[in-house]
């Protein structure tokens, strides 16, 4: 009985030991893992704290003081000298006091322009904070699925070179037993056997390549490179159902590209730091109010003093040696600056967003002609094993359409790799998921 129950709970481990990830599911895990998606978080809520930080100076500020202290001065004593007789004087207590007090103070900005263009600095410099940990979950997005696919097509191309191999096997081994029948040449053998091994170290090769795609994704996740790694086979169909045309492309892109937005964000704070230069020019006005107490106790009396103050404070800066028009002018020409560089940003946008859609053409096509490129090597590699069998075909006829044939499957394998990654990156490009 606990045989049969024990095999349940061995499936159920074996079950879970092989779950393999899709897609979504690597991208969805790397952006809550990737070292670098979560240092861009911090930074966005470094920054939001920021902006708090820049609220909070338009709100009243209260501080309380408080002290509790033992004190010892000596008495003072003065000699006062009139009409030639001289009498000493003695100020104060010999005797150590305890002093206890508190005080406490509210300030209230009454009238203090720098604090609008802080806050709007400090308020597009969150927002642009935030767009940079969006184009950061892009940019690993994209590398999740360049390294997912990397993965998958390393699996495929061991497979392909293991049937290279394959097939270079069984044509030695033709070449074999045709050679002890007397039909084929002894340079026959070994350059079919060459062939073979070409493939077995193609093969071996592959191998590694998989090993080293997996470390290339564990490193994409922020996984450690000891990590296994089980993903989903999808993909590879070279197919795209609708391509959106180039206009439609790029419209998507200035809405939704986070360099861009965070582009623009970088002239609005330029225009603030314009605003808060300016600033200078104008006065300031802070009420402030206070109040506290103090007690002193010596061993024979003590003193209690009680205040209060209310003061409103202005200040006015009406010259400092031209640093304030310099100071206005810095700023006027940094804003120049990033305004002159806007339409050179935009055309870098749209230069990235076409070459990414004709990526994506050139790879659908490459697709369709590499197919054809398969079909072609077959039948070619098909015709001269017939004809080496009958007698009426060279050896070095059917090594050269192996050959053919493998790089035909190869470039083929490639293409269907190269159309994946030219799906992603139209999304990277435009800033969503298009395709």
């Amino acid at each position: 009985m606990k045989k049969y129950l024990f095999v349940p709970v061995i499936l159920i481990l074996c079950a879970a030991e092989v779950y393999a990830m899709d897609l979504n599911e690597s991208i969805s895990f790397a952006i809550k893992t990737n070292p670098t998606v979560i240092a861009s978080q911090k930074k966005a809520s470094a920054a939001a704290a920021k902006l708090n930080q820049a609220v909070s100076a338009f709100f009243p500020s209260v501080n309380l003081n408080g002290n509790l202290n033992k004190a010892y001065s000596s008495p003072q004593t003065v000699q006062i000298t009139s009409a030639g007789a001289t009498q000493t004087v003695t100020f104060g207590t010999d005797a150590s006091a305890d002093i206890s007090g508190y005080q406490a103070a509210l300030s209230q900005p009454i009238l203090v322009t720098s604090l609008f263009p802080e806050f709007g600095i400090a308020k597009k410099s969150a927002d642009s904070a935030r767009e940079q940990y969006n184009q950061t979950v892009i940019d690993t997005s994209f590398n999740i699925t360049t390294a997912y696919f990397g993965v998958l097509k390393a699996v495929k191309m061991e497979k392909l070179m293991s049937d290279s191999l394959e097939m270079a096997t069984a044509h030695r081994k033709q070449v074999q037993s045709m050679l002890n029948a007397g039909l084929a040449r002894r340079a026959d053998l070994l350059q079919s056997k060459v062939r073979e091994a070409n493939d077995n170290v193609a093969l071996i090769q592959s191998k590694y390549d998989i090993d080293l795609s997996k470390d290339s994704f564990n490193n994409a996740l922020g996984n450690d490179m000891k990590q296994p790694v089980d993903l989903k086979d999808e993909g590879f169909t070279g197919k795209v159902s609708a391509i959106p045309d180039y206009d439609s492309l790029l419209k998507t892109a200035y809405e939704n590209r986070p360099d861009w937005k965070s582009y623009l964000l970088s002239v609005g704070i330029s225009e603030d730091q314009v605003r808060l230069s300016q600033t200078d020019y104008l006065p300031s006005i802070v009420l402030s109010a206070n109040t506290g107490s103090q007690l002193t106790k010596f061993p024979t009396f003590q003193s209690d003093v009680n205040s209060w103050k209310v003061t409103g404070t202005g200040t006015w800066n009406l010259f400092d040696s031209f640093a304030r028009e310099n100071r206005v002018k810095e700023a006027y020409e940094n804003l120049a600056a990033q305004r002159s560089n806007v339409d050179q940003v935009k055309n870098n946008i749209a230069l990235e967003v076409h070459q990414a859609y004709l990526n994506l053409k050139s790879a659908l096509d490459i697709v369709v002609a590499t197919l054809q490129e398969v079909h072609s090597a077959e039948e070619s590699y098909n015709v001269s094993v017939s004809l080496y069998n009958s007698g009426l075909g060279t050896n070095v006829d059917v090594l050269d359409a192996q050959v053919s044939l493998t790089q035909a499957w190869t470039d083929h394998l490639d293409a269907l790799f190269n159309v994946e990654i030219a799906k992603a990156n139209i999304n990277k490009m435009v800033g969503k998921k298009m395709i």
